[in-house]
């Protein structure tokens, strides 16, 4: 069956790109002009399994940038659905919202959950890697221990193998690598004998430490070039900068799985666009023939998914 799936979206969604000149020049050119490419299908028709049985866990999730909310459902066999989620600003790149704004909000967040049924034991708090460097985390968590809420850490590492568990497909794990391209970091991942690798590189607001395209490019190129070819058939990517360059799909769409353009043709014109624009070329490299953004996947559901059930 996955050879029969395999065949036909090799005949649909085949292309070819013009990256494969994986220069370490320094030059200043880190948008390499891309051949024109045959005009292929646009969607990946894969349909997850349902859980059976499953029930409610919610994570709320502190990022550099976001304060999010998820509830998913989850069976013992690990198929989730996501049922509900939230999306608010923490800011803490900026150093802009103060402890109070940041623990109101995860009041807020933890009320709409329970209101929405999910058990207090199920509801969790985590700190991705990018937001445990501020220094505000240990202010925030010693605050919510008073209301005997505490925060887990995520490491970078962890967050590569949480992503990959909730996002590709068993089905195509042999022949596929993630990527989640976040405001503080980019994970690379994939699955190789077995174990699950990754690798944290920039992410999409590397312009604000004054990190040049040309060195960002190079160091994606390197990175994706660690990653065996067998697992470079399929990227599967997350990331908010990502959906923004397919938002209008997703919203005249039901779809969960939305196959991205070559990067040539969506906008650069705006700093944190062009950032992202020049990672996802520098990843636009054969043998890869579909890059697909998962518009409902996230590590926080594979952290979810990850819990002792």
């Amino acid at each position: 069956m996955k050879a029969l799936v395999k065949a036909f979206f090799i005949l649909l969604l085949a292309f070819s790109c013009n990256t494969s000149n994986e220069s370490k020049s320094s030059g200043s050119n880190s948008n390499p002009e891309i051949k024109s490419t045959t005009e292929v299908s646009r969607n990946f028709d894969y349909q997850p399994p349902a859980p059976i049985n499953g029930e409610l866990y919610a994570v709320i999730e502190l990022g550099a940038l976001g304060l999010n909310y998820f509830i998913t459902e989850i069976d013992v066999q690990n198929r989730w659905s996501l049922k509900a989620s939230s999306y608010g600003r923490s800011n803490i790149i900026y150093g802009v919202n103060t402890t109070t704004d940041i623990l109101n909000k995860i009041y807020e967040f933890r009320s709409e959950i329970l209101e929405y049924g999910v058990q207090k034991s199920k509801i969790h708090i985590i700190a991705s890697s990018s937001a445990v460097k501020a220094t505000i985390i240990e202010e925030l968590s010693k605050e919510l221990s008073k209301q005997n809420l505490f925060i887990d850490y995520i490491s970078s590492n962890d967050e590569g193998q949480y992503a990959l568990m909730a996002t590709i497909p068993r089905e195509f794990a042999d022949e596929s690598f993630l990527v989640d391209i976040g405001s503080g970091n980019t994970k690379l991942s994939w699955i190789d004998k077995g174990d699950t690798l990754s690798i944290d590189i920039h992410g999409s607001k590397y312009f604000l430490g004054d990190v040049q395209d040309t060195t960002v490019f190079r160091e994606v190129r390197d990175a994706i070039l660690e990653i065996p070819k067998k697992n470079r058939n399929l990227c599967f990517m997350l990331g908010g900068m990502i959906y923004e360059f397919v938002k209008e799909e997703i919203d005249r769409s039901e779809r969960r799985y939305f196959v991205l353009k070559p990067p040539n043709e969506y906008p650069v014109d705006n700093e944190k666009l062009r950032a992202a624009n020049v990672i996802y070329n520098a990843l636009y490299l054969e043998p890869t023939y579909s890059y697909i953004f998962d518009s409902q996947s996230n590590f926080s559901i594979g952290y979810l998914i990850n819990l002792e059930k």
